[in-house]
C-alpha cells in the first residue's frame, strides 16, 4: 500500500465518517482467523451471561494479534489520527451471533458539537466472509459523524446550543448504504459514524437498503426473500484513539461496563507483543487491564 493509497483513504474517512481497505487478509489468513475464533464459540456463549467467561482482548491471543499488529493498518490508523495511535485493549470477537439491528453510534461522553469538532476516536471491523451480495455485513450512515443525530443526548444539546433546522433534520437521515465488503476486508469507521450491523441484503434489488426496524421485520417475517450468508457470521473489532479528553472520558465509561472489565481483567500482554507495538509505533495504555485484573 503506497502514501497515495492512503491519502485516498484518509479523504475519503474524512468525508464519510468510514472507510474499506480492501483484501488486507489472505484466503489461508481468513481461514485460520474463522478457526480460532470458533474454537471459542462455548466462550463466547458464556460472556453473554457475564459468568465465567475467560474470554481476552484479542492482542492478548497468539494467533489473533496479529490482526491488531497488521502494519498497514496501523499506518492508517496512525494517519486518519494525525498522530500514533492507541490502543488499551477493547477488542473482541464474534462467531454466528444472533443478529442485532439499530442505528446507533459507539461513541462514549461526547457532549461536543459534532459539526464543528473532530472526533479522535475510531474502530476496525474485520470481515471474514463476504458480504457484497449477502446478508450480515455492516450498514453505514455516511457523513453522520459530523451531524446531530437522534438519541438521549440531542435535546440536551438542542437546549444548551442553537442549531438551524438544517442541523436538526440534515438530508444524511434519509441515506444509509450496506458496505459490499469482502473476507478479507478491513472497514474502519469514526466513532460518532452511525451505523448497524447484520444489515440485510435481499434475493433480488440487492443492493437496497432498508432501515435496521424495516430490516428486523422483513428478516422475521419475509425471510423467504432475504439472501442469507453461505458460513457462519465471523468478526473482528477493535478501538484506537489519539490523546486527549475525549480518549479519558471515553475509557472512563468503558471502565464500568460490566462485559469489558471481565475481558480486561483477563487481559495480558506479553514482552514481546510489546515489543512489537512499540517497532509499529502503536502505544499501548495498560489502565484498565491492570486495575480489572486487581480486583
Amino acid at each position: 500500500m503506497n502514501i497515495n493509497s492512503y491519502s485516498v483513504y484518509k479523504e475519503h474517512f474524512n468525508k464519510y465518517g468510514y472507510v474499506v481497505l480492501p483484501n488486507i487478509f489472505k484466503p489461508n489468513e481468513i481461514n485460520d482467523l474463522r478457526n480460532e475464533i470458533k474454537s471459542h464459540e462455548e466462550d463466547l456463549k458464556r460472556n453473554i451471561t457475564r459468568t465465567k467467561s475467560s474470554l481476552k482482548d484479542v492482542l492478548s491471543y497468539p494467533s489473533l494479534s496479529k490482526v491488531i499488529l497488521k502494519n498497514e493498518i496501523i499506518e492508517l490508523l496512525r494517519i486518519l489520527l494525525n498522530e500514533k495511535p492507541i490502543y488499551w485493549g477493547e477488542s473482541s470477537f464474534r462467531w454466528n451471533e444472533n443478529p442485532s439491528r439499530a442505528f446507533h453510534n459507539d461513541a462514549k461522553n461526547d457532549n461536543e458539537c459534532p459539526f464543528k469538532t473532530e472526533y479522535n476516536l475510531l474502530r476496525f471491523g474485520i470481515y471474514l466472509q463476504d458480504h457484497d451480495k449477502s446478508s450480515g455485513g455492516l450498514k453505514i450512515w455516511p457523513k453522520s459523524n459530523s451531524i446531530l443525530q437522534p438519541g438521549r443526548q440531542l435535546f440536551k444539546k438542542i437546549f444548551k446550543k442553537k442549531y438551524s433546522l438544517k442541523n436538526l433534520f440534515p438530508q444524511q437521515y434519509l441515506k444509509s448504504v450496506n458496505l459490499k465488503t469482502k473476507a478479507g476486508d478491513v472497514v474502519i469507521w469514526n466513532l460518532r459514524t452511525a451505523h448497524s450491523g447484520s444489515a440485510v441484503r435481499l434475493k433480488f434489488l440487492n443492493n437496497i437498503s432498508f432501515g435496521p426496524k424495516i430490516e428486523n421485520i422483513i428478516f422475521k417475517y419475509l425471510h423467504f426473500i432475504v439472501k442469507d450468508l453461505k458460513e457462519e457470521r465471523c468478526v473482528i473489532f477493535a478501538t484506537f484513539g489519539g490523546k486527549g479528553h475525549q480518549l479519558e472520558n471515553y475509557i472512563e465509561e468503558r471502565s464500568k461496563h460490566e462485559g469489558l472489565k471481565i475481558i480486561f481483567g483477563n487481559s495480558n500482554w506479553d514482552e514481546e507483543i510489546k515489543l512489537k507495538a512499540k517497532n509499529l509505533e502503536l502505544e499501548l495504555d495498560e489502565r484498565l487491564l491492570k486495575t480489572c485484573g486487581a480486583n
